[in-house]
């Protein structure tokens, strides 16, 4: 299966590895679009879902300038209440995760997890939508 993913993180570390490590699942294939902020992760969510690509998954970080991602999740949620929008976070099991949970994301994956454990969760979600 074919799966577009929209990562939506200021560090850029993640959007290097990302691909790297989903690219190892032999099962499926991943495009993997990136922004770096909020601001361009609402941007580019509308424009992709517009092209005919609307992402499969969003993940998302909450902290990050410009626009967070409560605050981007909520634009997408407004725009699109079906958006597959999971916390993509160091801030797993904390008030901060709760807070962000209410803004419409459907569940959170650590960044404090190994990348192998990461795109196993990635992988379950997507089979599972």
């Amino acid at each position: 299966m074919e799966y577009n993913i929209l990562l939506v993180e200021d560090e850029e570390e993640f959007h290097n590895l990302l691909p790297l490590y989903l690219a190892r699942n032999k099962k499926h294939t991943f495009t993997v679009h990136s922004a770096r902020s909020g601001e361009a992760g609402v941007e580019l969510y509308s424009k992709l879902t517009n092209g005919g690509k609307k992402p499969d998954l969003v993940l998302m970080d909450i902290k990050m300038s410009v626009m967070n991602g409560m605050e981007a999740t909520k634009r997408i949620m407004a725009n699109d209440p079906a958006a597959n929008i999971y916390l993509f976070t160091a801030y797993a099991k904390t008030g901060v995760e709760r807070n962000a949970l209410n803004t419409g994301a459907k569940g959170t994956l650590s960044k404090d997890a190994d990348w192998t454990k990461i795109v196993e969760e990635i992988v379950n979600i997507l089979e599972s939508a």
